[in-house]
């Protein structure tokens, strides 16, 4: 049993997307008390080459990154985010408005960030002798940017991940890891537990925070489920671990959906596993899955389609029915989103990657 890669986090420079009524000046956090007023215009002149091109579709919008590319987007609400080259990038999908909050030293070092309905969270790893990471906090709301964290300590590429306004990561030190939590608020951080074998991934949902537990790389592995509102912990094992690698995990609604590849076959399953009932299900199964994205209610892929090249997105919702096509796409769909009525996929890699968005169909 193997766990696949569970890219997550990123870093940018202290920087906040203007405060409403204060016109470009911005008001941003530089640690845990100082802050300086910036010029938003002003930034994101100094980095002509961050700007996408967004141009709205019938169903929703389509955006491109010239000379950069678009690098594990995330979808929650009305809002997009994603890594283009050193750039952290946010768009509202109302009004199409993308705004750049950070621009790292290099591409090399920025985790694609984590997004929730209200904060995007992202972490920096900083080269050198004295490697330096840090990890900020973007608030839609308020548009103002915060430093969470920076530390010498390692912080896993499974992280950080963030739900509702609280972000959550792995850090290790001395061969100790602990699960931390922090306040995107207050910045204020709680060690929620620690130990040795924690990871190599992390998720959060809600009052859910799961974190893997495993004591070599081809064994089994467990799952730690706290309740962080009841103050509860359990252990489970998660099913069909045998002779398969486990990827792309995604929790929401108190519900676990992964990819699962079989090592031997080289055939795909998307499951789903119920961390309260303990009912596990398979939602699709094929060759070439991509995906899953997860919402709580619906679990959206992509699949080769049938009648010629390129990709199908596909979705279905746990509560019943079959599963509906979303769209067809003429190329190769590298990810999937899915968050409320809206769906979007990323094609591609590199400077030629580009993102869509849509409705899901009712």
């Amino acid at each position: 049993m193997q766990i696949g890669a569970f890219a997550n986090g990123l870093l940018i420079q202290q920087f906040v997307a203007g405060l409403p009524g204060k016109g470009l000046e911005v008001a941003q956090r530089t640690g845990i008390g100082g802050r300086h007023l910036q010029c938003l215009a002003a930034f994101e002149q100094g980095h002509a080459d961050w700007r996408p091109h967004a141009a709205r579709t019938t169903a929703g919008w389509h955006v491109t990154q010239p000379h950069l590319g678009i690098d594990g987007p995330g979808l929650a609400g009305d809002h997009l985010a994603w890594q283009a080259g050193p750039y952290t990038i946010v768009m509202d999908l109302g009004s199409g408005r993308t705004r750049l909050v950070g621009a790292a030293a290099a591409a090399q070092s920025v985790w694609p960030p984590q997004v929730a309905p209200r904060v995007a969270v992202w972490m920096d790893i900083a080269g050198g002798s004295d490697q330096t990471t840090v990890v900020y906090a973007y608030d839609f709301a308020s548009r103002r940017r915060q430093r969470l964290l920076q530390t010498s300590a390692d912080l896993t590429a499974a992280s950080p991940v963030v739900a509702g306004t609280t972000a959550f990561w792995l850090s290790e030190r001395n061969g100790t890891t602990s699960v931390v939590s922090c306040d995107t608020g207050s910045g204020r951080t709680r060690v929620l537990a620690a130990g040795s074998g924690l990871g190599p991934f992390l998720l959060a949902d809600g009052s859910l925070v799961v974190w893997s537990r495993q004591s070599q790389p081809s064994a089994p592995f467990s799952l730690t489920v706290l309740d962080t509102f009841s103050d509860t912990t359990s252990e489970l094992a998660l099913p069909g671990q045998s002779g398969a690698l486990f990827d792309s995990p995604v929790l929401a609604d108190g519900t676990l959906v992964w990819l699962r590849s079989a090592e031997q076959s080289g055939s795909d399953t998307i499951d789903a596993y119920d961390l309260r009932t303990l009912a596990a299900r398979q939602v699709v199964g094929g060759e070439r899955l991509v995906g899953p994205g997860f919402d709580g209610t619906t679990v959206v892929w992509a699949q080769p389609a049938d009648d010629g090249p390129g990709d199908v997105v596909m979705g279905l919702r746990l509560s019943g029915g079959a599963a509906f096509r979303i769209a067809a796409v003429p190329a190769d769909v590298s990810s999937v989103m899915v968050s409320g009525s809206r769906v979007a996929w990323c094609v591609g890699a590199g400077p030629r990657s580009w993102l869509a968005t849509a409705r899901l169909p009712r």
